[in-house]
């Protein structure tokens, strides 16, 4: 490795600047704490490109065209992805002994020092444009992630189909998606995909799927929940006010307003009051009885009577008792269909018999 030289003085010997460039530079350092090259790139006198090339001929590693790489999509996996990102490194292959990465800095020891323990090999350095690096990790994790929550949902769909479970949650934590389902009072867990997730991955993902949805959102302990109740099935209700219950709630015929929020749907308005003359769609708010109701069954009023119901009602699976088999899909319920003019008292007796076999 040739002799150190500090920065300025290698960008002066690459023609990269001049010695009023680089005057100018620290005198904006020492206005402003940023590091040289960082006044040099405020400056504009170099790019991070420059930067990093300069500093791999110091260093006497390569500097590696990013543009032209091809991720290898297997050993990205094995390292955190917001790790990947936040330090802006790429890992490109492993061998027996060495695993080979390209990072922006590689001044980053901690980062070095966490792929040699994590992945108990040896690393090879390259350096290379740390923005090229983010840009290329992210699109790379957007194209991996994304097709593995598509597919989630669209299997917890087939499983819900013809089921009390209208609303589909999502439990966004730092490495991981929770997926349940929730409908007549049963909250049902069914999978977790590992990987950062956003709640526009997920409007992302049943944007693929072609499904449009009401939603609400919510924040705590450092993990996002999205609830989602699809918007797929159409059916008839033939008396106001109505009660739902089943995988997609409906698509609704005209302008209609939702206590929930609306995505991907133009005629759906999301709004905190009924308005006469108008179908209002309830997901959560026990409001009293209106004309032009339609709830979800476990936002119905406590008592009503003369109801238009059309929704499924559960109860334990006789097969496995509700521990969950193939013949109930491994949900644990069995699912009996009520279409009619109800009570609640009739759908209380229901789920009194249901929740006692």
């Amino acid at each position: 490795m040739s002799k150190w030289k500090d920065l300025g003085t290698l960008l002066m010997e690459y023609g990269l600047i001049n010695i009023d460039a680089l005057n100018e530079a620290l005198k904006l350092q020492g206005e402003t704490g940023l590091r040289l090259g960082e006044a040099l790139v405020k400056l504009g006198k170099v790019s991070m490109e420059d930067i990093d090339w300069v500093l791999s001929k110091q260093l006497d590693i390569p500097y590696v065209i990013v543009d032209d790489i091809n991720v290898n999509i297997e050993l990205l996996g094995k390292f955190p992805k917001e790790f990947l990102i936040e330090n802006r490194v790429l890992p490109l292959y492993e061998a027996d002994d060495q695993v080979s990465i390209v990072i922006e800095d590689p001044f980053n020891k901690s980062a070095i020092a966490f792929i040699e323990d994590s992945s108990g090999r040896k690393v090879s350095l390259s350096t290379g444009s740390g923005s090229k690096i983010e840009e290329l990790l992210k699109q790379t994790f957007k194209k991996v992630g994304l097709p593995e929550l598509i597919d989630a949902i669209k299997t917890t769909i087939e499983k819900i189909k013809e089921t009390s479970f209208y609303r589909i949650d999502f439990i966004l934590a730092e490495h991981s998606c929770e997926i349940n389902v929730f409908g007549s009072g049963i909250l049902k867990q069914l999978t977790e995909i590992k990987g950062h997730f956003t709640d526009e991955d997920i409007f992302s993902a049943f944007d693929d799927l072609g499904i449009h949805f009401l939603y609400e959102e919510s924040f705590n302990n450092n993990r996002r929940f999205v609830a989602v109740f699809p918007l797929e099935n159409r059916i008839d209700i033939r008396k106001m006010p109505a009660i739902v219950g089943g995988y997609g709630l409906f698509l609704p015929e005209g302008n209609i307003f939702s206590d929930a929020r609306v995505y991907g749907l133009l005629n759906v308005f999301p709004l905190s009051e009924p308005i006469h003359g108008y179908p209002y769609l309830a997901t959560k708010d026990r409001q009293s009885s209106f004309e032009k109701f339609i709830y979800v069954i476990d936002a119905a009023p406590a008592e009503f009577r003369d109801y238009y119901v059309n929704t499924y009602m559960p109860g334990k699976c006789p097969s496995c008792n509700g521990s969950g088999c193939h013949i109930c899909r491994d949900l644990g319920y069995e699912f009996k269909k009520i279409e009619g003019i109800y009570s609640s008292d009739y759908i209380n007796q229901c789920r009194r018999e249901d929740h006692h076999g």
